[in-house]
């Protein structure tokens, strides 16, 4: 493993569970046994290891996504098991970690927002579509407006003002979230095929 994988795997992890305002470059090297001089050679600041991230995690966030699309048999589906790849680091994750982006890391948070905007408000409105085509959503939709609404749904569940780390955890708030969304646009068929989907001892996510 290159030295620069080993500390972005560090800051990650001590990001994941400290929220990344915390986290210094000094915690880093002691995490790692490595020297200030060695992680300050490969990255000259914290903010060039967070742009580093957002940017493997966006990528591998768009390769995720179509290959789901790709392999999945139906629009919902391919809903539950992007939840279900995303399910491990939602249970790893500080929610603190996007407050800390917006507030003190405005290059990655660009980079975040830029991906909620246009890729991932296109790939929600594409599934909506899809699933009205395939006759297991409701066919008088609001595609644009859904999907905003969705990426919304998301993004305040990150939110401790609403859902205090002490009290929630993420992953589960995540899903009670998708489960709301999933049975507010399915019609009667997929109201069924959830309940399918629920019951397929396969699908560890729960909804």
């Amino acid at each position: 493993m290159s030295v620069k994988k080993q500390i972005l795997d560090a800051a990650e992890e001590l990001f994941f569970h400290y929220g990344i305002k915390t986290i210094t470059m000094d915690d880093i090297a002691k995490h790692l046994g490595m020297s200030k001089r060695t992680i300050y050679e490969n990255f000259p600041t914290k903010d060039d290891i967070i742009d580093t991230l957002m940017k493997n995690h966006l990528e591998h966030n768009v390769d995720m996504c179509n290959n789901r699309t790709g392999e999945s048999k139906n629009a919902i589906e391919e809903i539950i098991f992007m939840m279900e790849d995303l399910r491990d680091m939602f249970s790893r994750m500080n929610p603190r970690i996007l407050f800390d982006l917006k507030k003190f890391h405005p290059k990655a948070w660009q980079q975040f927002k830029s991906f909620k905007n246009e890729f991932l408000i296109k790939t929600i409105s594409d599934n909506i579509k899809r699933g009205i085509a395939e006759g297991v959503y409701r066919k008088k939709l609001n595609v644009d407006v859904l999907a905003r609404m969705r990426i919304e749904q998301v993004e305040m569940a990150w939110n401790p003002e609403i859902f205090p780390s002490g009290k929630y955890e993420l992953k589960d708030v995540q899903l009670a979230v998708l489960e709301h969304f999933l049975y507010g646009i399915t019609n009667i068929k997929g109201h069924k095929l959830i309940e399918k989907y629920k019951k397929n001892k396969n699908v560890t996510v729960s909804i």
